[in-house]
């Protein structure tokens, strides 16, 4: 009997947006509401859905510029990121060039390798001098 399944869970997750176009509808629906089920004359009652009607006007203009200015962002990221691929892919078809192995920095890596071994060999040799006969050895 086995106790845990061993397949790979994939979980996905939805952006739903900032929901600010339900806010204003909601918003628009309300203020309609309380105008027409408030005591007041139908002038009185035209005036004030006049009013409301520029005002959800407005609002849904900044909500509209808000939204561009959030788009503009992400595009602008998206095309960073694409041009970065895009170099990385140019990088990886010229290290590719020529013998079709892609070239490494042995140069780098053999001088860390060759600092290395060296520090090693000076600390053994170290360890094998004979100590002074002042000094005591350490346990």
């Amino acid at each position: 009997m086995r106790g845990h399944d061993d397949r790979e869970v994939i979980i996905v997750e939805q952006d739903r947006g900032s929901g600010i176009g339900l806010f204003v509808l909601g918003a628009a629906l309300g203020a309609g509401l309380a105008l027409l089920l408030a005591p007041a004359s139908g002038e009185e009652t035209r005036q004030r859905l006049r009013r409301e009607a520029r005002r959800l006007k407005t609002s849904a203009g900044d909500a509209l510029d808000d939204f561009k200015e959030h788009f503009d962002e992400f595009r602008e990221d998206v095309e960073e990121k694409v041009e970065d691929v895009k170099t990385s892919v140019v990088r990886a078809s010229k290290a590719l060039k020529g013998d079709g192995e892609p070239r490494t920095r042995k140069s780098g890596t053999t001088a860390a390798r060759e600092e290395l071994e060296r520090r090693l060999a000076d600390a053994r040799a170290r360890r094998r001098e004979p100590l002074p006969e002042e000094e005591e050895p350490v346990a």
